[in-house]
């Protein structure tokens, strides 16, 4: 058996020195170096217990003269005085020479160099070897399978101070292997084995084994392995947590919950990269790209995740620190009431692997944008969770959240009109354009799961400005109308204008998602041929259909969108009702239509007229109500002839509150909801109780009104407000909340806020030192209720009330979270001033404790209460 030798620390970032051949030579040398810092690298040796044959490797010397230069290595038996040299042939890429002679169990040190026409040295680091008839065999990998291979060696001759493993790489170059990922063995015997998980699927590994011997180390032969392609299942490897991305089950490189799995720096496809040069890594976001690590894992039905999914994890699930099979982590209990398993894998730069069964840290597929060489990441421990920015070589668990769906057919949803999405109306309601080029193989399940097409890789979206395919854009071809007995009825409207009407039948093939059409479907004029037969349906939601021409290699999907889609789109009247106590006014005044897309946001509505006073007073979006039974108007601005006034939006009634699909903000109503005897109890504009008509309604000329419509959310729910303190280390509480909740609630078109007094009581030895940060803090809420108000009623710290300038804990926000702002030396109390001390720096001692800080707050109102 060959055997193969490599002394000295493995994996260690390889210097160069310079220098000249003597100081008394006068020569002159180019302005642009020939080689740089890096060119040349010692690398291992082969030994026997008289031989040693030294490697190394040189790059930067393309098409110079073999004449020009020298390679080679200086050894000696200490480590500073290397007065041997000898000469090696440079083959390109590498050169190796052999020593004899040697004595056994010897300590050799040497140094690679190439010379440079006799006068420049450049040197790689210097290394040391040991003489030995020790021995080490690889042994063949056994039980491969997609994350995990049995991997080992037989030993000879080993001390009983030494260690053995393997080392792991992608490369099959010797020098490469030698210097991959080292994987220690646990126990030192003549033949032992171990598994080794954290590998990546059809991915080709290459192996040695090794002995280390403490002033040298002693390979095997590399070998390799392939490990298998997984096929990642859609229904059982991820869960619903009810969020809005699923979680994978394990790890990558796990085959379990409480898998480990590997720990992968940025970019890192393979488990094995240990180098510390962020060169390589990569530079820019790994998110959906070819370097998403869970994508190509988990064959392309898979990504990384973001920082915002994780924090959304941790937010919104009920998470318990504790220990499965051995193994500590948090158990997180989604909304639904499923769950997964995060073990605390901890963290690996190079070979040391850190915080193993004490902290998480996962990947995102997101580089800093600031500094390429930083990346995000996610860390956690039992009291502690937050985004970080780590570098790229620092490797993390990848635990993949959905991309690919499993999108069930509903061949229902084809039962009605349909239109080719050609901007005949002026937009475009589903599609990007009429046609869409696929490949012929593409189907349902590569386009609406998401699923990988290993075939070909054709998706062009056409656009609106392809008619070479044959089609005029913004041109009306007519509409397609599949029933539910299985004829279809075609009205045709030709390029020259021409009407015709067609009758057919069609069936579905629902296993396969294919409709077989006895005549052409709608079209244009294109010069596809087959436009009937059996056709595959790509997509179908009840908003739009996808059904593919073939054309050689390529498939045009035709895209309708549908009646209802149609329908959906339609804008969206936004109407004034205003009145006078006579009933004189404006009714159904329209304002503004707005269309859907542009619906969500911050609007500002203007009417030009007259008011004296205002018996009716409301806004109203007709057909939202029905259209987006999940929404919410918010009020934030009212103006009379150009003044601002005030008013009171917890008065204020919201919804559907005529329950005819208009969803309504009733700003002042005598004779609407709440009224009581022709008359509003508590005027949302003034003090005054009782009022049939309200004056401070008054203009003469213009009413202004700004509102924010949200159309994804009510506001009303469950809200978590957690405590967050951080101490001068960034030690934090990120999230501590004892289970304490409060419900916004929404009840006969009002909003109220239900158990909003709390006494939260944090416990921690870490935080004597004071504060840099400290807030209650409830996420999502502000994006409702920016006015939201609370108070901070008293706060203890080791037991002890504390006193404070009440005047300074602020209402604050990071938007879209509400904040109490104690503290925050990054925030709104920086500038305004702390309500309990004069800052040293960034920190308040005065917020410092040593064993509890006990916080007890109310929140009082949704919407600002003007002073009267």
């Amino acid at each position: 058996m060959k055997t193969k030798i490599y002394l000295g620390i493995l994996s260690l970032v390889l210097g160069l020195s310079l220098a000249s051949c003597s100081e008394d030579d006068d020569y002159t040398i180019h302005t642009t170096p020939i080689l740089n810092e890096s060119s040349v690298v010692t690398g291992s040796s082969d030994v026997t217990a008289t031989t040693a044959t030294l490697h190394a490797t040189l790059s930067g010397l393309d098409g110079m003269d073999a004449g020009s230069y020298k390679t080679g290595f200086f050894y000696g038996f200490a480590q500073d005085n290397l007065p041997e040299d000898v000469q090696a042939a440079y083959d390109g890429s590498a050169f190796s020479a052999q020593l004899n002679g040697l004595n056994n169990n010897s300590t050799l040190y040497y140094q690679a160099y190439v010379c440079l026409q006799g006068k420049v040295y450049y040197k790689g680091e210097v290394k040391s070897l040991l003489t030995t008839d020790a021995k080490v065999a690889t042994a063949d990998a056994a039980s491969v399978d997609f994350a995990s291979a049995v991997l080992g060696g037989t030993l000879t001759d080993a001390t009983a101070d030494a260690t053995c493993g393997v080392v792991i790489s992608t490369s099959s170059d010797v020098e490469a292997v030698r210097a991959g990922l080292i994987v220690k063995s646990e126990e030192l015997k003549d033949s032992y084995s171990f598994v080794h998980e954290g590998l990546v699927p059809e991915t080709q590994y290459y192996y040695a084994a090794y002995l280390n011997l403490g002033s040298g180390i002693v390979y095997g032969e590399v070998k390799s392995f392939t490990t298998p392609a997984y096929d990642f299942d859609l229904d059982n490897d991820l869960v619903d947590l009810g969020l809005s991305v699923k979680w994978a089950r394990f790890n990558v490189g796990a085959k379990s919950e409480t898998g480990l799995g590997g720990l992968f720096g940025f970019g890192d496809l393979t488990g094995c990269n240990n180098s510390i040069d962020p060169a390589d890594y990569a530079s820019a976001d790994t998110y959906k790209t070819a370097s998403d690590l869970a994508f190509r894992a988990f064959q392309g039905r898979a990504t990384l995740p973001t920082a915002d999914d994780f924090e959304e994890l941790f937010t919104l699930c009920q998470k318990e620190w504790t220990e499965q099979n051995g193994v500590t982590g948090f158990k997180f209990t989604g909304p639904n009431g499923n769950s997964i398993f995060l073990p605390a894998a901890g963290t690996r730069v190079a070979n040391d692997v850190t915080a193993l069964g004490t902290e998480g840290y996962y990947l995102t597929g997101t580089v800093n944008s600031s500094n390429t060489e930083f990346a995000v990441g996610y860390q956690f421990a039992a009291s502690v969770n937050h985004r970080i920015t780590a570098a790229v070589y620092q490797g993390m668990a990848v635990r993949a959240v959905s991309t690919a769906k499993n999108v069930p057919f509903n061949k229902a949803l084809l039962y009605q009109k349909w239109y080719l999405d050609n901007g005949q109306d002026g937009k475009q309601h589903v599609f990007e354009g009429p046609f869409t080029q696929w490949g012929v193989t593409d189907n349902w399940s590569t386009v609406s799961n998401g699923q990988p097409n290993i075939e070909q890789q054709i998706h062009w979206e056409m656009g609106t400005d392809n008619g070479w395919i044959g089609y005029t854009y913004g041109k009306d071809y007519g509409y397609m109308e599949l029933k539910e007995d299985g004829t279809v009825n075609i009205h045709r409207i030709a390029e020259d204008g021409t009407v015709t009407d067609e009758t057919g039948k069609f069936t579905i093939d629902e296993a396969n998602k294919v409709i077989d059409i006895d005549i052409d479907v709608l079209c244009a004029n294109t010069w596809i041929g087959t436009k009937s037969g059996k056709l595959n349906i790509l997509s179908l939601t009840a908003d739009g259909l996808q059904i593919a021409l073939p054309d050689g290699d390529y498939g045009y999907s035709l895209n309708y969108y549908s009646q209802a889609k149609a329908d959906a789109d339609a804008q969206v009247p936004v109407l004034l009702n205003i009145a006078d106590s006579s009933w004189a006014g404006s009714w159904d005044a329209l304002l503004v239509a707005i269309s859907p897309e542009d619906l969500a946001g911050q609007h500002t509505f203007v009417f030009e007229g007259t008011c004296t006073d205002a018996m009716v007073f409301t806004l109203d979006f007709a057909g939202m109500a029905k259209r987006y039974p999940n929404s919410f108007v918010r009020i934030d601005d009212i103006k009379l002839d150009g003044t601002s006034i005030r008013f009171d939006a917890n008065r204020f009634y919201y919804g559907d509150i005529e329950g005819n699909g208009k969803y309504r903000v009733q700003l002042f109503n005598a004779y609407g909801a709440g009224s009581v005897g022709n008359a509003v109890p508590l005027s949302p504009f003034s003090n005054v109780e009782n009022q049939g008509t309200e004056p401070a309604i008054h203009f003469k000329e213009k009413l202004e009104i700004v509102c924010t419509v949200i159309t994804d959310g009510t506001g009303a729910g469950i809200y978590t407000p957690n405590l967050v303190t951080v101490n001068p280390d960034w030690g934090s509480a990120w999230g501590y909340n004892a289970g304490a909740t409060f419900e916004v609630k929404y009840e006969n078109f009002q909003y109220s806020l239900v158990a909003s007094q709390f006494d939260i009581k944090y416990e921690s030895a870490d935080y004597a030192a004071g504060s840099i940060m400290t807030f209650v803090e409830v996420a999502d809420i502000y994006k409702y209720f920016p006015g939201l108000h609370a108070t901070l009623d008293n706060l203890y710290l080791d037991g002890k009330e504390v006193t404070f300038d009440a005047s300074k804990v602020l209402d604050a926000n990071e938007s879209p979270k509400y904040r109490l702002e104690l503290w925050n030396c990054y925030g709104t109390t920086k500038d305004k001033g702390c309500a309990f001390g004069t800052p040293d720096g960034d920190v308040i001692k005065e917020l410092g404790f040593s064993s509890s800080m006990e916080v007890k707050f109310t929140f009082h109102t949704l919407f600002s209460v003007p002073e009267w």
